[in-house]
């Protein structure tokens, strides 16, 4: 090894410093230049692009002295150029910081600026005390990548695609990896700072994967199997070329601890890798495969049984019904129930040519055929149909998909698609047990502590492993954002996965389970619509069936207003955000029947877990489900009440932004004033931070926009609403046109002039003057009380309850200023609901009691015992500039 001690400590010269000044003042010039020559370009680019060409072209002059000298003895012998270079790098940082302060403020962030480039500063310091430079001018190889990237980004042009992703992943990650294995004999901070900017590449790495993957997905000039084989191969690769390198550390490591260390390291970028093939595929296998036409569902994993109870939809002959075709099981066994019309929507084609070709077949074949086809997968009698008495029936494009993927019929279409395969790999060791052969005969399930028990009692470990559901999930067309549903309590779906197992798939006539252990569906054990005695009605109704491709709010908009009285989507609300829900739901409740319209849904959550859905008063349907999977099953009647169209209104498009120095100023006033022992000044402390205060806690307080939006009920067009700790009036910006179309009258009510202030400002801005009242004071107060309305129809309070000691004082206010019916919505901080002792969540409350925030759960428990819960969620989110990630919750709550 070479130690540190054969390296001189020679401080910085006087021609260094002049070095340094003459390359700040170069970077000044060229970005000016640039700035007058390119206008209309990114400017935020300009140093980063000229940085990255100077040191690209370093990088190669130093990789033919690599070539000749070798890469350890190229390190270990410094040169003028290379010294001049490390100066002109840090000269770059400084400016980078110093002129994007001042003219591009808002880009430079906290991790990609500030972190990054005294990091960058703080290591070349260290290389050039200790005349190590050379090494430095060996890694600007990796900046090859950021060459390309610049030239795009400088034009404002999409970013590159595959180019640069497989560049960055060589030089970034592959030759840094090899160069801080080499340098590690020479130092230990050289090795691990090479180590934590190799995490940082590998970071960025994965989320453009994930970025790449979704933007290229109509792309054609490579499959999704050839971009996912690209990928593996560099992974593997790279963990082959790491791997190696370890090995020889630990080899010729001479202690224990050097040895844990490196195992370490290998493993963390181990998991890296694991994760970034993960993302590949939950992120992107779904939408991915309806983009290519392919097969996700083979059955329907929707048990219909649930919505045509009389508690439930309880169609009848008059009833329009919009649902989801997936592999139409359920369209069908509605057509034997018989409604008016049937409009089955997909985004998948694959899956309405399936629909299709079922609907043919009840048109064209006998019962025994068509049991055949779809509960046995006969290819003989599909044979012998489908060219003489099916394809021509097909319409063009459903019959060249048939045309080609006749397979899945001849392959067992009760294993095709996505979910086919998911089928296969869960039911090969069910099948092992024992399972198949006991359900076919009609027996339970296996018991004892034979080979078959303990192959079932695998199984059902296997289902109580969170982490596995991430891996099956797509396959069975479950999007992650739906998995994530269970995410805070995943021991509910354990238990009914274990239930499932051990009971309901049992029970007599679930032929969900049935077909997929057994292989193929009975006339005993199979949908509805394939039972002999339906085959009548089936080809009596099949022509209300009407196929459509696109979204079932766009099926609803063409069908019109008041045409539709049944809605029953599935679950295909789950993995949508607040905002998606509510474009599509206000275009369906907009075409529903007013009066005899009704929506069913079905969701993982255990609860409601969208406040757009909650604001629809649903009501929760108790039937036992065959399939057990869905932890809850809703239905909401239609209100006049109900106004859709503010589901769609806007709020401004204003945003704050602050700079990481805007932020820090800010945060040395919150610190001073946690600090200080004097009596807290609440108004002097928020007048100290000025135009600055909007802009950091943009991020600090999250969720704001979703809260006011549709956690607040403005679809219920209220006419009063008073805003407590109304703070700037941020939150007036998130439903400017709410406040508007409504005719609301606005109150606007908190403690500090001076933030009163930039709130009426604000709302002179927003051209609302007319329809707000500004009220400063507290709201305990009496006096302040009695300028306000007696009886309202919204209050709201946003990360303000917190922040005053007499909670409950401040809460029995806002609930006496509700009229009956009106509605109290809060958002703030909180402790984790049934957490509160984990030491995360007492660090938290120990952090923010120093700024004057006092988490307290009571707070969420007063709400729940005094109001009527319409609506309550919790949340996570990152304090930025550090690692805490409190929870803050959302409520609404109606006043009975």
């Amino acid at each position: 090894d070479i130690f540190l001690e054969n390296f001189t400590m020679d401080a910085f010269d006087r021609d260094d410093l002049q070095i340094l000044g003459a390359n700040m003042a170069g970077c000044l010039v060229v970005y000016l230049l640039l700035s007058v020559v390119l206008k209309g370009y990114d400017h935020s680019w300009f140093l980063t692009l000229y940085s990255s060409t100077v040191t690209s072209f370093v990088g190669l002059y130093f990789l033919h002295n690599v070539f000749q000298n070798g890469l350890l003895e190229t390190i270990m012998h410094e040169t003028e150029v290379s010294r001049f270079i490390a100066i002109f790098f840090v000269g770059y940082c400084i400016m980078d910081l110093l002129i994007g302060s001042f003219r591009y403020e808002n880009l430079i962030t906290y991790d990609d600026g500030w972190v990054h480039h005294f990091l960058y500063i703080g290591v070349l310091a260290w290389l050039l005390v200790n005349n190590l430079t050379t090494l430095f001018c060996v890694a600007l190889l990796e900046e090859i990548p950021i060459v390309f990237l610049g030239i795009f980004e400088v034009q404002r042009k999409k970013r590159p695609s595959i180019v640069f992703g497989v560049l960055y992943f060589i030089f970034r990650i592959c030759f840094h990896t090899h160069l801080i294995y080499t340098a590690a004999p020479i130092s230990r901070l050289v090795f691990g700072s090479g180590v934590v900017l190799l995490a940082w590449h590998t970071k960025v790495f994965r989320s453009w994967v994930c970025g790449y993957l979704t933007r290229s997905r109509d792309r054609t000039r490579m499959s999704v199997h050839q971009k996912f084989a690209l990928f593996g191969v560099l992974l593997l690769v790279n963990l082959l070329g790491h791997g190696s390198e370890v090995y020889q550390r630990v080899a010729a490591a001479t202690g224990t601890s050097s040895v844990v260390m490196h195992l370490l390291i290998f493993g963390y970028f181990l998991l890296q890798a694991i994760f970034i093939i993960q993302d590949i595929y939950t992120e992107n296998f779904i939408m991915t495969a309806i983009s290519k036409k392919t097969i996700i569902y083979n059955i329907s994993w929707e048990d219909p049984a649930v919505e045509l109870e009389p508690t439930c939809l309880n169609m009848t002959s008059e009833d329009v019904v919009l649902t989801i075709s997936s592999a139409g099981c359920n369209v069908l066994d509605y057509v034997v129930h018989g409604p008016k019309k049937i409009i089955a929507v997909d985004m998948n084609k694959a899956q309405l040519h399936v629909l299709e070709l079922k609907c043919v077949c009840i048109r064209k074949l006998k019962w025994e055929q068509f049991f055949a086809i779809w509960a046995k997968s006969d290819w003989k009698v599909f044979q012998s149909v489908y060219t003489s008495l099916l394809r021509d029936s097909l319409t063009e494009e459903t019959r060249e998909f048939w045309d080609e993927n006749q397979h899945l019929i001849k392959d067992n279409f009760m294993f095709a698609g996505s979910s086919g395969l998911m089928a296969k790999l869960l039911c090969l060791p069910l099948k092992l047990s024992g399972v198949s052969k006991r359900m076919h005969e009609g027996l339970g399930p296996p018991k004892g502590g034979g080979f078959g028990g303990f192959l079932f009692n695998m199984v059902l470990k296997l289902c109580s492993i969170p982490y596995l559901w991430t891996w099956f999930a797509p396959l069975g067309g479950v999007p992650l954002e739906q998995l994530n549903l269970l995410s805070r309590r995943p021991q509910v779906f354990v238990d009914r996965l274990v239930e499932v197992l051990t009971t309901r798939i049992w029970a007599a006539g679930n032929y969900f389970y049935y077909g997929y252990i057994v292989g193929e569906f009975s006339e005993e054990c199979c949908p509805r619509y394939l039972k002999k005695e339906n085959f009548k009605k089936l080809q009596e109704r099949v022509d209300i069936v009407d196929i459509f491709y696109g979204t079932w709010a766009q099926a609803a908009e063409r069908e019109g207003p008041g045409s539709i009285t049944c809605a029953s989507l599935l679950d295909s609300m789950d993995w949508m955000p607040p905002g998606m829900i509510a474009e599509n739901m206000s275009k369906v409740v907009a075409n529903m029947h007013p009066t005899k319209g009704r929506i069913f849904w079905r969701s993982f959550a255990d609860g409601v877990h969208s406040p757009v859905l909650a604001h629809l008063n649903p009501v929760l349907v108790p039937t036992y489900d065959r399939v057990g999977w869905y932890l809850t099953q809703y239905l909401a009647p239609c209100s006049k009440a109900y106004d859709p169209q503010q589901l769609v209104c806007k709020g401004s498009d204003w945003k704050p932004s602050n700079s990481f120095l805007d932020d820090l100023m800010v945060m040395v006033i919150m610190a001073m004033y946690g600090m200080s022992s004097k009596e807290k000044d609440v108004r002097a402390f928020y007048k100290s931070q000025g135009s600055r205060y909007d802009g950091f806690r943009e991020a600090l307080l999250p969720g704001r926009d979703v809260f006011m939006a549709y956690v607040c009920p403005w679809v219920l067009k209220p006419k009063t609403w008073i805003s407590v700790g109304c703070g700037t009036a941020r939150d007036l910006e998130f439903v400017v046109e709410h406040v508007q179309t409504s005719g609301t009258k606005v109150y606007l009510v908190d403690l500090s002039d001076a933030l009163l202030d930039m709130a009426r400002e604000r709302v002179q801005r927003l051209g609302l003057t007319s329809q707000v009242v500004l009220v400063e004071g507290d709201i305990t107060s009496q006096e302040i009380l009695k300028k306000l309305p007696k009886e309202v129809d919204l209050v709201t309070c946003s990360y303000c309850l917190t922040m005053i000691p007499p909670w409950k004082e401040a809460l029995v206010s806002m609930k006496n200023m509700l009229k009956k019916g009106g509605h109290l919505c809060l958002i703030d901080f909180t402790t984790m609901e049934g957490q509160e002792n984990r030491w995360d969540q007492k660090l938290n409350k120990w952090w923010f009691a120093h700024d004057g925030v006092w988490f307290n759960h009571k707070h969420v428990d007063w709400l729940k015992e005094n109001l009527e819960t319409i609506w309550y969620g919790e949340e996570e989110a990152r304090v930025p500039y550090t690692f805490l990630t409190p929870t803050h919750y959302t409520f609404c709550g109606r006043k009975q």
